[in-house]
């Protein structure tokens, strides 16, 4: 029995890992809509949209046939998790992390939301990340096991990812 294409892809990760590119990519790839979780966190003008919105945003999106969402919202984490086919964590090196930052800084797009500045509370979030976010994450694979799980440990495995979609 062939085992059915993926439709839903959720990507977590470290700021500056590339899920955004790579959400962009996979979406153009597969022709699903992408979501960009800080798109939707925040209003235009850079407040933080209320947080019962931004799960209402988010169960539309999620209630999609298709879709590939990016982002950490780990407030919201769950509901990414129970109804991806496949979750997509960028686990990349911090350092290359904190370079990707600073390098945004001068290649962003002023319109996407999101980083316009690399602060010392984004330093220490990215450092931390796994040692915060690991226990939750491992939580949620087990509560979801129908939910694939992939680690990408670096550019390589994202790129050889996208080379097997094509």
């Amino acid at each position: 029995m062939k085992k059915q294409t993926p439709k839903r892809f959720a990507l977590i990760g470290l700021p500056g890992s590339g899920k955004s590119t790579f959400a962009t990519k996979l979406g153009s790839l597969l022709g699903m809509p992408v979501h960009h979780l800080d798109k939707h966190m925040f209003e235009p003008c850079g407040k933080k949209r209320d947080k019962q919105e931004f799960i209402e945003i988010q169960k539309a999106m999620l209630d999609e046939d298709s879709w590939v969402v990016e982002g950490c919202s780990f407030s919201t984490f769950e509901m990414r998790f129970a109804k991806a086919d496949v979750l997509i964590y960028f686990h990349f090196s911090r350092l290359v992390c904190f370079f990707r930052l600073f390098k945004r800084l001068f290649n962003y797009k002023r319109d996407f939301g999101g980083l316009r500045a690399v602060t010392w509370e984004i330093l220490k979030y990215t450092w931390n990340f796994d040692k915060e976010k690991r226990a939750r994450i491992e939580e949620l694979r087990k509560k979801y096991p129908q939910t694939e799980f992939l680690i990408f440990r670096g550019q390589k495995d994202a790129d050889l990812f996208i080379k097997s979609v094509l």
